[in-house]
Order: C-alpha cells, then structure tokens, then sequence
C-alpha cells in the first residue's frame, strides 16, 4: 500500500467451475498517479462474448479499439464485482477505476490465426511476415493473463517455423 508498490501478484482468485462465469482476480501496481492513493489495485479477468474492432483514423494517423461501453458488463456484474466484494469484505471502500479512466489490459487479437495468419502466425499472402504475439490470438485467453498462453502458442510456431520455413522464407 501507499507509493512504493509491489507486484506482481500478492495474491489470487480461481473462479473456473462454469466457463461462462470463469473468472480470476488478482492485485495489481496502480498506475503512477500525482498523489498517493494509500491504496491498491484489483484487477478481474473474465471472458466477455463482446470483441472490439480497431479502425484507422487518417485524420489522426492512428488505429484506435471501438469496444462496446457494456461489452463485460454481465462478467462484472455478476462474477468479478461480486468476488472483488468478498475479497474487500464488509469493510473495504470499493472504486470502480474504469468509471475514472477507462482501460483495458491485456488486449488479443489485431492479427488473428485463422483470418490474418495461419496457425503459426505466417500472414496470409505476406510471405516472411510473422506474428508472433497477443496480436495472433482470436479471443480471450481463458479468464486469466494470457501471457503463458502466448508463450505457448509462440513457441509451438516457433518450432513449426524454423522446421519449414527456415532456408526457404527466412
């Protein structure tokens, strides 16, 4: 608590007993602030049926995510919100942070198997372009970081790459 803060995960909670309410929440850094809020961070994970879509602005040369303003909002209100009660108990002062700064973490998807690349990240009709990151995955990553999950899905490309592709693409 207060500035000096740790990370990453003090603690945790597994919620995967239905897939459609499976969710984790964990404790997280606050992002760097002008004071010090004496407080900490909880994060909930969740898997959403709603998918944003980046567009490019040529105005503003950037691509920026559209995602519906209630696109969690079943996962939040009747999964992660509840636990993130319990965790706080009857006690805790709760503040929703999207309310002030809308967020989001971890996002997948931009360059996915399947429509943008194969399996391994190979993009459709760019030979020698890969992808090789959250970008490849279509979805969510099971309620939870997908940081191993990418790992994974980037090492098993990897193996499959360097067996077809090196001395012929690369």
């Amino acid at each position: 608590f207060g500035a000096p803060q740790g990370g990453p995960v003090i603690y945790g909670s597994k919620n995967w007993d239905d897939p459609r309410a499976a969710h984790t929440v964990i404790q997280a850094s606050i992002p760097p602030m002008a004071v010090d809020p004496a407080s900490t961070m909880l994060v909930g994970y969740g898997v959403s049926d709603s998918r944003g879509a980046f567009a490019y602005d040529a105005a503003r040369d950037d691509a920026i995510l559209h995602w519906p303003h209630d696109g969690d909002r079943v996962i939040q209100d009747n999964h992660i919100g509840p636990a993130v009660h319990r965790i706080a108990g009857p006690t805790g002062m709760l503040l929703d942070t999207n309310a002030l700064f809308p967020s989001t973490w971890h996002p997948l998807g931009g360059a996915s198997m399947g429509s943008v690349c194969d399996l391994d990240g190979r993009v459709h009709d760019q030979p020698g372009l890969y992808v090789l990151d959250g970008a490849l995955l279509p979805g969510n990553a099971a309620a939870c970081n997908p940081s191993m999950t990418i790992a994974a899905v980037a090492e098993r490309a990897m193996d499959n790459l360097v067996a077809v592709d090196v001395g012929t693409r690369i």
